[in-house]
């Protein structure tokens, strides 16, 4: 037998032992949010949003050594206006985002396969719905992420935290070719996306943070589209859950 064919063997081998010996998790979280938009849009362009309904879902499947492969799935609802006919749908994202993370102590890495569809309401899509496929891998504190975002206040009270947690993540986009691996009608190439949270603190049972978000995009004749997030977080904390009000 060839050494390659050897390498090959005892590789298939380790993997199917550690799989045998996988931990069966399926712990779920995600969250809920309903925001109404206060300015940011040209009224001027037709079904302009005035409110934003998103849900994500996240389940923890299994783990293999110190590996946890989980999925994503979202939706993002922009509705708009009301007018003397009531609200209309404006438009519907949908999100299925399969991946694994590597944890420490205090970090983690992810890396996943994204999808993402755009779907048009109430107005036509002349060639069809917007979607794409991109690969993205990514890096950062675990306070930086919704998962263990809870656990960093549970245990505190009345106390100034003064911490700081960040992410960064870069993908890749398949170019569209309009096959179901490549997507169609999108023309990003790559992106760099990062998150910076500062923890305030934990007062009786509201907690308050500040959270900064950068999403740079590529597109295919190079230029960017630069997006910049700034909020004030405070959520009453729960046992398990908590309710959020972002500014």
């Amino acid at each position: 037998m060839q050494k390659p064919a050897i390498y090959v063997l005892i590789i298939c081998t380790v993997l199917i032992s550690e799989a045998a010996q996988a931990e069966l998790i399926m712990h779920t979280h995600g969250h809920i949010t309903v925001a109404p938009y206060i300015h940011g849009f040209n009224k001027s362009e037709g079904l302009y949003p005035g409110y934003r309904s998103e849900y994500i879902s996240n389940v923890d499947f299994f783990n293999i050594i110190a590996f946890v492969f989980n999925s994503l799935l979202g939706t993002t609802t922009m509705i708009t206006q009301q007018d003397k006919t009531g609200m209309k749908m404006d438009r519907i994202r949908y999100t299925l985002t399969p991946g694994f993370r590597f944890e420490s102590s205090s970090w983690l890495i992810k890396g996943a396969l994204h999808h993402e569809c755009i779907h048009m309401i109430n107005r036509p899509e002349i060639k069809g719905s917007i979607w794409w496929n991109s690969f993205q891998v990514g890096v950062g504190s675990k306070g930086s992420y919704y998962l263990y975002l809870p656990a960093q206040y549970i245990t505190k009270n009345n106390t100034f935290i003064n911490k700081w947690d960040a992410q960064l993540n870069v993908g890749y986009y398949i170019p569209a070719k309009n096959t179901l691996l490549s997507g169609q009608n999108h023309e990003y190439q790559y992106e760099l996306f990062s998150l910076i949270r500062y923890h305030l603190g934990a007062f009786r049972k509201w907690v308050f943070f500040c959270s900064l978000r950068q999403h740079v995009w590529t597109v295919i004749d190079k230029s960017p589209e630069h997006q910049v997030n700034i909020t004030v977080n405070a959520f009453r904390k729960g046992t398990i859950n908590f309710a959020q009000i972002v500014l």
